[in-house]
């Protein structure tokens, strides 16, 4: 666990949400068959990635892809060709049995002949791992002959094993040849995490961290939550160390040295004492992974360097490798390492080990004071309040020495097209060595984001650029940071990953997130986007009451809404691994009317902890409420809840405004709720009814004269809307429950 106070907590996550089902890189040993086997071109010197780019491959090949190809392997040959598929062999000698019958002291005796049978040589592949190796064995007929020698026709009886110890079997495999895009990819496995949310000031954006979790955001042993083991490894491709660019052969003089940084935890978890970082150099001449350097688990975030000089002759050769892999815990995301600035290069020294690199350090979150997106609609009624004084982006000097600050700027596009230029204004002329510097870009007062050129939602993308002095020029992909402003319909303070959970203990526990909209009088709330995260600890699964307050000096007032009705209670259960980037979308039966300060969150059903995604890189600890039972509390956490009220837009024509809608033309729908029979009633109009789900999707639809019966035994329980157009045009809309 992570952190308590009082009775909340921050848990680790057991899932990655990000990269959740997605790209597969098969590992499986067994079987292989139908595999796709990665083959990878070799790079030449220098070695080079800070990660702020993304350098590894995509494992999406087909088996119609053009450079793809197939090989099949049989597992028996015999004198170099496959033998037949009904053919069998055994591991030990099988024989021909004879009977005979003789007078042995005046009594009949059966005397048993056993006469080996000739055995023969076979080549038999080991298809269920790749590279397939072979091996020579010498084999019997899998066959027993039982022969009476007074009886004719010989032999008597002949019996095959039905578990024979060697039969034909086929094994296909699928080669992917390298493209020329891979020329751009350094890595040969997808196992460690690429992002620039989990690490703790790191020195350029973008780590990779070895996070526990396979390529697939999973863990990689659900049998015990004790496993342990190798979790992650990141593999480089097959590097060129044999002849340099000049065609010469490298030698130990020539001063090759391996570099890099790494931290322990970050935002993630720190690694106990018996986890452990691993570096392995691969020796082409012997064909063996060698431990390099190692280092057990470290209770403390700081960043650490180191070089490594490859002064063994085996490694000088082409096809060498490298690879990290960490032992730890096999059962969540746990145990974390970040790894940064791995450098592979000749002609280095032993003091080389700063970057000598300017760069961007952090990401940037937002333009708006206050959250990382507004609705589009609110940010149209008022698009300058919300905009911030001064964009700050934070770069990093790594070098030793100052680096002088030459111009630098940023660009902003909508739909790939630029619509402004904006140039930083130094106030100094130098940017001290190894430190943080804060590049503040002031916006006129009077900027806002154009809220013409676009309709329902909105996205522009920022371009900031600093202008490179790296000496040598070792790396200008982190020169350019990118960010993209999204307007759709919700609120948000989170920047869409999760590093912990965040749950409270307590039935009837309440957790309430303070929002505020931008200058509007009021507006509905159609539905909350949560971001539920399954903990290793807890992933619960329990029942919970959506609600929403007002304010009331700075925390939740009075419950304006609530899903606990005492006439027709509804509960929801966190659902993972659904929605876009993780968060599923919780209609609510009718849209709630807010304004001003308000509140949105849950009442827990059970004492078991929810998990809510919990994002540690923005703070908004001032903003997120609980209650025990005693009153309100701010929580004890630095961070923000991935919730995101939803209000309703030009997208949900069903939400255009607070339902029911009544005219003088209503309507009865009875009985309601309902588990059976439905009776539509229009009083002996016309007109025709749509029913739709909380997700705008259309149930059924029909044309009605008076009244109409249905039957919705097969329904699931939950609201739906019901509208009704009349004849002459009038519109009415009722909410119907369905409950078996």
């Amino acid at each position: 666990m992570v952190g308590f106070t009082a009775q909340e907590s921050l848990e680790p996550l057991r899932y990655n949400q990000t990269i959740l089902k997605g790209n597969t890189l098969d590992k499986s040993s067994s079987p292989i068959d139908q595999t796709f086997i990665y083959l990878f071109d070799t790079l030449e010197l220098p070695f080079i990635d800070d990660f702020s780019t993304d350098r590894f491959k995509v494992f999406d090949a087909q088996t119609s892809d053009t450079n793809v190809s197939d090989s099949l392997w049989y597992y028996i040959e015999e004198s170099g060709a496959p033998v037949s598929f009904l053919t069998t062999y055994m591991d030990d000698t099988t024989y021909l049995y004879e009977f005979d019958s003789v007078n042995i002291s005046g009594v009949d005796t059966m005397v048993v002949n056993e006469i080996p049978l000739n055995s023969t040589f076979i080549t038999v592949y080991d298809i269920n791992n790749y590279p397939v190796l072979n091996s020579v064995v010498e084999v019997w007929p899998n066959t027993s002959i039982y022969d009476s020698l007074w009886t004719v026709p010989s032999p008597d009886y002949v019996s095959v094993s039905t578990s024979p110890d060697f039969e034909q079997d086929t094994l296909t495999l699928y080669f992917v040849a390298p493209t020329p895009e891979d020329e751009n990819y350094l890595w040969q496995d997808i196992y460690a995490y690429r992002n620039n949310t989990l690490p703790i000031d790191p020195i350029t954006i973008g780590v990779a961290s070895m996070d526990g979790l396979d390529e697939n955001g999973y863990p990689y042993d659900w049998s015990s939550a004790s496993a342990q083991g190798v979790a992650d490894y990141l593999t480089s491709k097959p590097i060129n160390l044999g002849t340099n660019p000049s065609g010469g052969i490298y030698q130990v003089v020539d001063s090759i040295y391996f570099s890099f940084l790494y931290q322990a935890g970050g935002f993630g978890e720190f690694p106990d004492y018996q986890d452990s970082l691993v570096l392995e150099f691969y020796s082409p001449l012997n064909n063996i992974w060698r431990s390099i350097w190692s280092t057990p688990g470290i209770q403390t975030s700081e960043w650490n360097s180191q070089h490594i000089l490859l002064d063994n002759t085996d490694y000088l050769r082409d096809g060498f490798q490298f690879r990290f892999k960490n032992y730890g815990s096999l059962t969540g995301s746990l145990d974390h390492w970040h790894i940064d600035y791995v450098i592979l290069d000749d002609f280095r020294s032993f003091s080389d080990t700063t970057m000598d690199d300017w760069a961007f350090q952090l990401p940037l979150n937002t333009f708006l004071e206050n959250y990382t997106s507004i609705p589009w609609s609110h940010y149209k009624y008022d698009p300058v309040t919300p905009i911030l004084d001064s964009v700050k982006v934070t770069t990093y000097n790594s070098y030793t020495g100052a680096k002088i600050l030459q111009p630098c700027s940023y660009e902003l596009f909508h739909n790939n097209a630029i619509i402004n230029t904006f140039t930083y204004q130094s106030i100094v002329t130098n940017v001290d060595p190894e430190s943080s510097f804060e590049m503040a870009y002031d916006i006129d007062a009077n900027f806002y984001f154009d809220t013409i050129i676009t309709d329902t939602f909105a996205v522009f993308q920022s371009k900031f650029n600093i202008a490179t002095n790296t000496t040598p020029e070792r790396l200008i992909v982190n020169d350019t940071l990118i960010h993209n402003q999204v307007f759709e319909n919700y609120y948000s303070y989170d920047d869409g990953s999760a590093e912990a959970a965040y749950g409270l203990v307590g039935n009837g526990a309440e957790l309430a997130y303070q929002f505020e909209l931008n200058n509007i009088a009021e507006d509905t709330i159609k539905s909350i986007f949560i971001h539920f995260s399954p903990s290793v600890n807890n992933a619960s699964a329990d029942p919970f009451f959506i609600q929403i307050w007002d304010d009331l000096g700075g925390q939740p007032g009075n419950l304006i809404y609530t899903t606990d009705d005492v006439s027709l209670p509804i509960t929801f259960v966190p659902e993972y691994n659904l929605g876009v980037n993780g968060f599923y979308e919780y209609f609510l039966p009718e849209p709630v009317l807010v304004s001003g300060t308000y509140y949105v969150g849950w009442k827990q059903t059970s004492a078991n902890r929810l998990n809510v995604g919990f994002d540690k890189n923005i703070n908004n600890q001032n903003r997120v409420f609980y209650d025990l039972g005693s009153g309100w509390s701010n929580t004890g956490f630095e961070g923000s809840l991935m919730i995101r009220p939803v209000f309703v837009s030009d997208m949900d024509p069903i939400f255009a405004g607070i339902s029911p809608i009544k005219t003088d033309f209503g309507f009865n729908v009875y009985p309601n709720p309902s588990n059976d029979q439905l009776t539509i009633d229009l009083t002996n109009e016309k007109g025709v009814y749509i029913i739709y789900d909380l997700n705008g999707r259309v149930v059924t639809q029909s044309m009605i004269n008076g009244t109409s019966m249905m039957d919705v035994s097969s329904w699931e329980n939950g609201v739906y809307i019901i509208s009704v157009e009349f004849d002459n045009g009038s519109l009415s809309r009722e909410k119907i429950i369905i409950q078996h």
